[in-house]
């Protein structure tokens, strides 16, 4: 079994940007939150290059089923922005929430042009205009760096607690 399946927190934060992912395709679809970004980042922190890059086409496919665009934009968005971004990977601590969150927004930052780019070469049915290109570019890393720290990092910070008390209880228990 890979070293990286092992790992619990990858699988709650996938869990919960899978969960995120669902909501905002059934509740939300007009809102433009990458909700796969903390994950990427997690991954990226956590994993080797060529792991990272397996993930983010995994999740890129599960996201494809979930969006009406053409169906692969998404996981050759994310794959290449997990390439791109796994080289900033070595400025962050992966023990740091407001990291996490930090390069959660390069992530989205350099999602927004690949995936326009990728959009345009496939799928020529995108519109583009100023005011959608200041609030992709600008406000949406953002955006998506606050729903990674509420959304992934309390969760898993919340995680982390009930381990230690767990670890605290189950040692005074056995004395």
């Amino acid at each position: 079994m890979p070293s990286f399946l092992k790992e619990p927190v990858l699988w709650i934060a996938f869990f919960f940007c899978s969960l995120m992912a669902v909501f905002q395709s059934a509740l939300w679809p007009s809102v433009g939150i990458l909700s796969y970004a903390p994950f990427l980042a997690l991954t990226c922190m956590r994993t080797s290059f060529l792991t990272s890059l397996w993930v983010a086409a995994l999740v890129g496919l599960f996201s494809d089923l979930l969006s009406a665009d053409p169906f692969g934009i998404y996981a050759l968005s994310l794959t290449l922005t997990s390439a791109s971004a796994y080289r900033f990977r070595n400025r962050f601590f992966q023990g740091e929430p407001l990291q996490l969150c930090i390069f959660t927004g390069i992530i989205s930052f350099l999602f927004t042009p690949l995936h326009v780019f990728i959009l345009f070469l496939f799928d020529r049915r995108a519109p583009f205009s100023g005011k959608w290109s200041f609030l992709d570019f600008f406000t949406m890393p953002f955006l998506d760096a606050a729903y990674a720290f509420f959304w992934l990092v309390g969760p898993l910070l919340l995680f982390e607690w009930a381990k230690r008390q767990w670890k605290h209880w189950t040692l005074r228990r056995n004395g």
